[in-house]
C-alpha cells in the first residue's frame, strides 16, 4: 500500500517524473483548491526585526524600505492580475475578483512567497548594503471571500496599520526621550491603550507630524489614463486608454471612505 494512502492523506500530484525510483507518492498534498469567488493572498515578512537590524532601517519608519515593499507588490500586477493590493509595515495584501488558472494553494503559497522574497531581496540591494549571505523570506496564506465582506476585511487590515503605527512610535519615543531600554519600553507599550499611546505620541512628536502612509498604509490599483497613438488605416495619431497601476501613499480611512474603495473593487469585477 503506498504511504500516502497508510497515512489517510489525499493522493498526491506531482509533475516530478513516476518511475521505479520514484518517491513522488511520499510527497505530503493537500489538495485544497480555491473555490471561484474573490480570495485574497496575504504575504508577512518572516523575522523581519532581523532584516531592519542588519540593514539599520530608520525609526519608527524607513521611507525606502516601504517603497522597496510597494515595488514588490507592483511585481505581481506584472506576471497576474490582481485589482488591487494594501501594503502596510511588512504585510501585502493582494486582492483577486476575477477568475484565475490558478487554484492550487500550496501552489500559491510557494509561488508568491518565492516571488515576493526575491523581488524584495533585488528592490532593497539597490538602495542598501545588503550582506552576501543576507535572505529575505515571507509566509503566505489564501483568503477565499464573498464579494460583500471585501471592504471589510480591507477595513481590518488598515485597522491594524494603524495600530501597529501606534505602537511603532510609541516604542520609539519611550526609548529616545524617556530612555527606556527596548525591554522596557516594549513592556509599557503592552499595558497602554490606543487613547494613552495617542497622547503620548502626541506628547513627543505631534500627531499632525506623522505621513498619513504611516497610519493607512499604500494601496496600489488601476487607473484609466491616455495615451497618444497612431492608427495605420486612417493614418492619423490618436488617443487611447489604457490602465497603469497608480501607488497611493495618501489614502482615506476606509471605515470612513467605503465608496473610495467600492470604485476600485467594481472596477476589478467589470475588467475583461
Amino acid at each position: 500500500m503506498e504511504l500516502w494512502k497508510k497515512l489517510g492523506m489525499p493522493k498526491p500530484k506531482s509533475e516530478a517524473s513516476k518511475g521505479k525510483l520514484s518517491f513522488v507518492d511520499n510527497e505530503v498534498y493537500s489538495g485544497v483548491e480555491l473555490p471561484s469567488m474573490p480570495f485574497f493572498v496575504r504575504l508577512d515578512g518572516w523575522c523581519f526585526h532581523r532584516i531592519a537590524k542588519e540593514l539599520r532601517l530608520k525609526k519608527p519608519f524607513d521611507k525606502s524600505f516601504s517603497e522597496c515593499m510597494v515595488k514588490t507588490a507592483s511585481t505581481f500586477f506584472k506576471f497576474f492580475n490582481p485589482t488591487l493590493a494594501y501594503i502596510f509595515s511588512d504585510e501585502i495584501n493582494i486582492l483577486f475578483t476575477k477568475h484565475t488558472t490558478f487554484k492550487r494553494v500550496e501552489k500559491i503559497d510557494s509561488v508568491f512567497a518565492g516571488l515576493a522574497s526575491s523581488t524584495l531581496l533585488k528592490e532593497l540591494s539597490k538602495k542598501k548594503k545588503i550582506k552576501r549571505e543576507s535572505c529575505i523570506a515571507f509566509d503566505c496564506r489564501c483568503i477565499p471571500i464573498e464579494k460583500k465582506d471585501i471592504i471589510g476585511y480591507l477595513i481590518w487590515r488598515q485597522s491594524e496599520a494603524f495600530r501597529n503605527c501606534n505602537n511603532l512610535y510609541a516604542y520609539w519615543l519611550l526609548q529616545k526621550k524617556e530612555r527606556l531600554k527596548p525591554r522596557e519600553a516594549a513592556k509599557k507599550v503592552e499595558g497602554m491603550k490606543a487613547k494613552e499611546l495617542r497622547k503620548l505620541i502626541d506628547r513627543y512628536h505631534g500627531l499632525k507630524k506623522i505621513p498619513g502612509w504611516h497610519e493607512r498604509g499604500v494601496l496600489l490599483y488601476k487607473k484609466v489614463y491616455e495615451k497618444e497613438g497612431f492608427d495605420p488605416i486612417k493614418k492619423k495619431k490618436v488617443k487611447v486608454k489604457r490602465l497603469k497601476v497608480f501607488d497611493d501613499w495618501n489614502l482615506p480611512m476606509f471605515a470612513k471612505n467605503k465608496n473610495f474603495l467600492k470604485e476600485i473593487i467594481e472596477k476589478g469585477f467589470k475588467e475583461e
